[in-house]
């Protein structure tokens, strides 16, 4: 269990050692991001597998903080959600870095860039990990200053810089109500322990707080049904939802791989699954239900509507994207979490793959290579396409309605979520069954087709091609390939629902438990009956050869309006922006300037005045005074010291000791260095005339040896006055 941690260290080393490391990586910054995040995303296989056969489990790693009853733990917690969000994230942040190890070569940020989405990739690993409320929070911040760098990576350009501050400043805006959220949270369960609250969530529904008492009065509310609401703000931040979208667009300012991860991998993820995890405290609340499928519906069917006109094909990625993230957050709102995780790794698988590829597909399509279809009405002798399409069509009916893809709607047993499934499935089969239409009758059919010259100008006479026809055995090949496919993904939706299921099961609540099986052929009938009548609807336009895409009118007024996208970035720039620079401007001259500036002035004027007031009155006329008179006191009782003691007393004594010294310093000279040293030299005197004589007495020497002698008796002689003496 422990060798779990790595997921989410891995890409932070790897973040660490090429800060740290600086420029001497160089473009060999990729050989130290890919190798960690391909060991992570094998690290996240393990996982899988552990979870599939033991179940979750928790990783605790140390005590953060602890006040009395109040116990921070850094801890992970790995679940079956865990470690399906786990898969995709460090699966597709291993392809991005691959990916960008070719695409930012000649970047002079390249190690920078290697740096940053690594800790992008460590922070949202971090985020579906965490344990507590507090390591999502920090994950999630983190998350948001890497976008800001991310997006801004190309900083010499002003719109790249623009488009980071937007992301910054309406994340930041939104995460106030998450970090309100988990505040609320705390002060009722008193934790911030993610399985703790959601365990005692259901204890706590009937819970009330004063919020009024700190004033004496008296103002009830639910906690429970409140925390939602700022929980969801936060989440409409990072996933970009109404009214917090428009950053999300301008993030295109950043390069492809980095796109490629807030879309699929990262960011945009965020507020679902912050949705799924605390799925048993959000369903508490009907309100905060209703309003996030509300929130969600607005937005996926504004998003898609706004991504049908633009012509920017990274915008219409984008809206692309808040289209599917709106469904995820309206599908979590019915209660379907199980179909909100699905489309969340299908979403990110695909639309991966579509900003990782749209560049090759853009340059096979480059002016002068492409080619227009001419709108004629389909020739005759098509009955075997449009049987083929209709066959087809009938196909959705029995893979949504008498499969197992309705099991996802009801794991978490929402009677909305029923009625959810069935309005949208049959919208589904609905505008399915017009696409396959025109699908099968593009595919199979070469239509006249209008070749346009490399320079622009008049086109060329129109080029038909007739009609050619796949033979039967092809299309009936086609068909049964569909039809396996189908009972595939049937199979495949009944093991994901029963591998998530444990992960969305809530105290007081079973499975199936809102899932109405009575009238389900009903229901099937009906769907197939709204998929002929797509069918139907799209041939009687092919029959009188009406354009079905792009019938919306450049000059009317609905498509300028959602061209412009409702004028979002317009009306917050006038009412938001706009108000904002000029009442800071109004702030800075009212306030700052008038106001701030002139109190500033006006201390350092009067500080001025009260400090030369202070010299002369306090330090001139008071403490140089005082310092002068101390001074003379001082000098005068130095004269009177000098005076009385130094010169009448201490000098008298000493000259006294002084005349008794020399005076004992006489006598000893008399008595005793004079009397008794002269007795001593008469003796050595004496002793030496006796030696002489003696020597004299001896055999004759030599003059050398009398010498010699005679020194060695004087060295004597002085070394026995010296000893006496």
């Amino acid at each position: 269990m422990p060798v779990f941690v790595l997921i989410p260290l891995l890409p932070l080393l790897a973040s660490l050692i090429l800060v740290l490391g600086g420029r001497r990586w160089g473009e060999h910054s990729h050989r130290i991001g890919i190798p960690a995040i391909g060991l992570s995303f094998g690290l996240s296989v393990g996982a899988f597998l552990e979870v599939l056969r033991n179940g979750p489990f928790s990783i605790s790693l140390y005590r953060l903080f602890q006040s009395g009853s109040l116990a921070i733990d850094v801890n992970l917690y790995v679940d079956q959600l865990t470690v399906l969000i786990l898969l995709l994230v460090t699966g597709l942040s291993g392809i991005v870095h691959v990916y960008s190890s070719r695409y930012m070569i000649g970047d002079p940020r390249y190690n920078r860039f290697f740096a940053v989405i690594a800790l992008f990739t460590f922070s949202m690993v971090l985020l579906v990990m965490s344990g507590n409320l507090l390591m999502l929070l920090v994950s999630w911040e983190v998350m948001g200053i890497c976008s800001y760098l991310l997006i801004s990576h190309s900083a010499q350009r002003p719109s790249a810089c623009r488009a980071a501050t937007k992301a910054f400043l309406v994340n930041a805006v939104a995460d106030v109500g998450l970090s309100f959220g988990i505040i609320m949270t705390f002060f009722t369960f008193g934790t911030l322990d993610i399985q703790t609250i959601l365990g005692q969530a259901e204890s706590m529904k009937d819970h009330t707080i004063n919020i009024m008492g700190w004033m004496g009065l008296d103002m009830h509310i639910y906690p429970v049904t409140l925390i939602p609401f700022f929980l969801f703000l936060g989440a409409m931040g990072k996933s970009a939802q109404m009214p917090f979208h428009v950053w999300l667009p301008f993030a295109m300012e950043a390069p492809t791989p980095v796109s490629a991860l807030i879309h699929a991998a990262t960011m945009v993820n965020a507020g679902p699954f912050l949705l799924v995890r605390l799925s048993p405290l959000i369903v508490l609340s009907p309100f905060a239900m209703t309003f996030i499928a509300i929130v969600g519906a607005t937005t996926a069917v504004f998003a898609g509507i706004v991504s049908l006109t633009q012509s920017d094909i990274k915008k219409i990625l984008a809206y692309s994207t808040i289209s599917q993230i709106g469904f995820m957050i309206m599908t979590c709102g019915l209660g379907a979490f199980a179909v909100a995780v699905f489309h969340l790794l299908a979403h990110g698988c695909y639309k991966a793959f579509f900003f990782l590829s749209t560049g090759n597909a853009l340059r096979s399509v480059e002016p002068g290579h492409g080619h227009e279809a001419s709108l004629h009405p389909p020739p005759k002798g098509m009955g075997i396409l449009y049987g083929g399409a209709l066959f087809l069509a009938c196909l959705p009916p029995f893979i949504l309605f008498s499969g197992s893809y309705e099991y996802l709607w009801g794991v978490t047993g929402f009677t909305s979520a029923t009625i959810g499934f069935r309005i949208i499935g049959l919208m589904t089969v609905f505008v399915t069954s017009i696409y396959l239409f025109r699908s099968v009758t593009s595919i199979f059919v070469h239509g006249p087709k209008t070749y346009w010259p490399a320079s622009g100008h008049s086109p060329l006479e129109p080029h038909s091609i007739r009609p050619q026809f796949l033979n039967g055995s092809i299309l009936s090949s086609l068909l049964l390939a569909i039809i396996l496919l189908g009972v595939m993904l049937t199979l495949f939706w009944s093991w994901f629902a029963n591998f998530l299921a444990p992960a969305l099961t809530y105290p007081g609540m079973s499975v199936h438990e809102g899932i109405v099986d009575s009238g389900s052929k009903i229901w099937l009938l009906v769907s197939i009956g709204v998929a002929i009548a797509g069918w139907a609807f799209a041939y009687s336009r092919a029959r009188s050869g009406t354009q079905m895409v792009g019938a919306v009118n450049r000059s009317t007024r609905l498509y300028v309006l959602f061209w412009n996208k409702l004028y979002f970035d317009e009306i917050y720039d006038a009412y938001l922006v706009n108000p904002t620079i000029r009442f800071s401007h109004w702030l800075w001259r009212n306030i700052d300037i008038r106001v701030i500036d002139k109190v500033i002035h006006s201390i350092a004027i009067y500080s001025v005045v009260f400090a030369q007031w202070l010299w002369r009155v306090v330090d001139v006329n008071g403490i140089d005074r005082i310092v002068v008179g101390f001074g003379q006191q001082s000098v005068g009782m130095s004269q009177w010291l000098w005076r009385v003691v130094d010169v009448k007393g201490i000098d008298r004594i000493v000259v006294g000791l002084g005349q008794q010294s020399v005076g004992m310093s006489h006598w000893l000279w008399r008595v005793i260095d004079i009397k008794w040293l002269e007795q001593r030299i008469g003796q050595v005197g004496k002793q030496a005339d006796t030696a002489g004589k003696l020597l004299q007495a001896a055999e004759p020497r030599t003059i050398q040896h009398q010498l010699l002698v005679m020194i060695v008796w004087l060295v004597l002689a002085t070394v026995l006055l010296y000893i006496l003496v």
